[in-house]
């Protein structure tokens, strides 16, 4: 028996790493697990599915967070196909360049992408999942910030502390209906240090009170304690997974 047995869980941002190591986690512990992203979801799909001891029911779908007539036809994809949404983890994000962008320069199609993926995408998927999970008055939502959100110096940071912000309030307006909101501010992850090349990876290691990177399973880790009965009376929080970065 897994633990997320009989559970639907719809991962935003799921074609490549981080979100599809997330579905792969969920669909290894038994949940259905629906990948959404704007690219090409098919082969994360079937990887998945192919790692679940069980075969877990998996299925991709191309959606644009930014669009709300796309996370609408989502939805409803959802409640057709699996006919309830239990877990929601808002996790598709723009980080690649952000930290670059700083205030007095940021580039207008900079500073629009970021918002409208970083911000209103989490609050587009948010409106769309609450009525589903309302239906049977149990729900998890799960939005992604940053350790970035502690500047206000760039336009990353910026929509990540917006990120955490948005959760209290969304945490206030789906309580009602059985359903929480948290929200993880993860570390720099091994899988971003190399995306992006890091130049002064040495130096972020250190600033950890652990001396390491995080990995997809330290995360999964603290999206499985509040998506169990384990975080039922725990909602509008931010959880920071980052090693004790700032810390050490």
């Amino acid at each position: 028996m897994g633990i997320f047995d009989e559970r639907v869980v719809v991962i935003t941002g799921a074609a490549r790493g981080l979100g599809r190591d997330y579905a792969r986690y969920f669909a290894q512990d038994g949940a259905s697990v629906v990948l959404a992203d704007v690219k090409d979801t098919a082969a994360a799909a079937a990887e998945v599915a192919a790692a679940s001891p069980s075969g877990a029911h998996c299925r991709g779908l191309a959606v644009d967070v930014t669009s709300r007539a796309s996370v609408e036809a989502m939805a409803r994809q959802v409640r057709e196909e699996f006919g309830r949404l239990d877990v929601l983890i808002n996790n598709a994000g723009l980080w690649r360049g952000l930290a670059d962008a700083k205030l007095l320069n940021c580039p207008d199609e900079i500073w629009d992408a970021a918002w409208g993926v970083n911000v209103t995408g989490s609050l587009r998927c948010f409106q769309a999942a609450v009525p589903l999970m309302a239906e049977r008055g149990w729900g998890r939502i799960v939005n992604i910030s940053s350790m970035a959100s502690r500047s206000g110096s760039d336009a990353y940071g910026l929509t990540k502390s917006t990120v955490e912000n948005m959760t209290r309030g969304m945490a206030k307006e789906a309580g009602p209906f059985g359903v929480t909101v948290n929200c993880i501010a993860p570390g720099i992850s091994a899988f971003e240090a190399a995306g992006s090349q890091l130049a002064n990876a040495d130096a972020v290691v250190a600033g950890n009170v652990i001396k390491r990177f995080g990995t997809s399973r330290d995360l999964y880790a603290a999206m499985t304690y509040l998506c169990q009965p384990s975080g039922d009376w725990v909602t509008g929080q931010v959880l920071r997974v980052d090693g004790g970065a700032g810390l050490a």
